[in-house]
């Protein structure tokens, strides 16, 4: 059996234990020890890294009432060893595994929906609700939340009976026995967990939600806490300067200037767009093969070939048009009253092509191929 530490202090960094077994795995080593302050993986929350007298703790896993430690070196058994957790990672999981905690419990209470899924890494947070919010429901949550921060609440582990969890405020109904691990931060939320938690919010920092969407007739939010959301903002106000210095504006008028510029380019775009359709129809070579228009330009899209195409089919039972491109054409068939899939599907099996529509108008891509070539097709119709 093994002790664990984390389980009733989060904070130990250092311990002494001895070494009770140690099996081979492979090219690892499997220790037992008698006590650890390592966290195994659980509750959605990654194993703790660390060392054990300098060696690399690589996994930690819970079996029964043992805690198995993998090295990538064995140790001596009976022998006192020192083991040493990462601790900025043990915290910074801690904040975000928390401040999840606080969350889930204030959707809970304010909108009755239960935490269905939780995934846990270093850099985001994400868990589902099974309950629609909108980003006025997020911006009330998140609100809420913070204040367990901002009070300071605190935060204790403890062990009821099954009858005395049978009546606790619970989010977390699990088969009702005797010593289940409670999570409770005052005021807040009450949760069957059994990771290391702060000993009070405050030292979460700040709880910050970065996006949520529905999911599965419910919510995902993805969020961080403490040192993470610390990066968060960092991230974002070292891109907000940079794009204020590019737009030479003040930060209250960067989005603004973004939308503009958006809409600027949006219109330059529609401006681009009208001038190749009149550039390409400008340029525009057509012959008249039988009952069909053959027309040949360079470099204009599907849009730009059906405008044309629209503009000429009185001109002729069949429009076929063809815009030579990098590595083929572009081309589109039309027609006012007839079915151009005939035509199409001998272009595509002759050149390689692609393409499709309704009868009354095809489009697609070919290979490269002499234009006389492609005249061919239509003058052995």
């Amino acid at each position: 059996m093994t002790l664990k530490l984390y389980e009733n202090n989060s904070y130990i960094k250092e311990f002494t234990a001895t070494v009770l077994s140690i099996e081979a795995s492979g090219e690892n080593f499997e220790v037992i020890l008698d006590q650890t302050a390592f966290f195994p993986e659980g509750g959605g929350q990654a194993t703790d890294k660390g060392e054990i007298n300098g060696i690399a703790v690589l996994d930690v896993q819970e079996k029964g009432d043992t805690v198995v430690h993998t090295l990538a070196q064995p140790l001596e058994i009976g022998k006192t060893v020192n083991g040493k957790i990462d601790w900025p990672l043990r915290f910074l999981r801690m904040q975000n595994h928390c401040a999840e905690h606080i969350l889930s419990g204030v959707i809970h209470k304010m909108f009755g929906y239960n935490n269905v899924g939780f995934h846990m890494n270093d850099s985001l947070i994400t868990f589902d609700v099974d309950g629609p919010l909108t980003a006025e429901d997020i911006e009330k949550v998140e609100c809420e939340a913070n204040k367990a921060v901002f009070q300071n609440a605190k935060i204790s582990v403890s062990y009821p009976t099954a009858e005395e969890f049978a009546q606790m405020d619970c989010r977390s109904k699990i088969e009702l026995v005797d010593g289940v691990r409670l999570i409770t931060v005052e005021g807040f939320d009450t949760c069957v967990c059994c990771a290391p938690h702060p000993a009070t919010a405050g030292e979460i920092g700040l709880i910050k939600i970065v996006n949520f969407c529905a999911f599965k007739g419910g919510t995902r939010i993805e969020m961080v806490a403490g040192v993470l959301a610390l990066s968060d903002y960092s991230y974002l106000h070292n891109t907000a300067k940079a794009i204020m210095k590019q737009l030479s504006s003040k930060r209250e008028e960067i989005a603004v200037q973004v939308q503009k510029l958006g809409d600027d380019l949006a219109a330059a775009r529609s401006e681009i767009k009208a001038l190749n359709e009149k550039l390409a129809a400008a340029s525009l070579k057509t012959e008249l093969i039988g009952n069909t228009l053959v027309g040949f330009t360079k470099d204009a899209d599907f849009n730009a070939l059906r405008n044309i195409a629209n503009g000429r089919l009185s001109e002729a039972e069949y429009i076929a048009l063809f815009a030579e491109t990098n590595d083929g054409y572009n081309y589109l068939v039309a027609t006012a009253a007839g079915d151009a899939r005939g035509i199409v599907k001998a272009l595509n099996e002759r050149f390689s092509g692609k393409g499709g529509g309704r009868p009354d108008c095809v489009q697609g891509k070919i290979a490269k191929a002499e234009e006389q070539n492609l005249i061919d097709i239509f003058q052995n119709r």
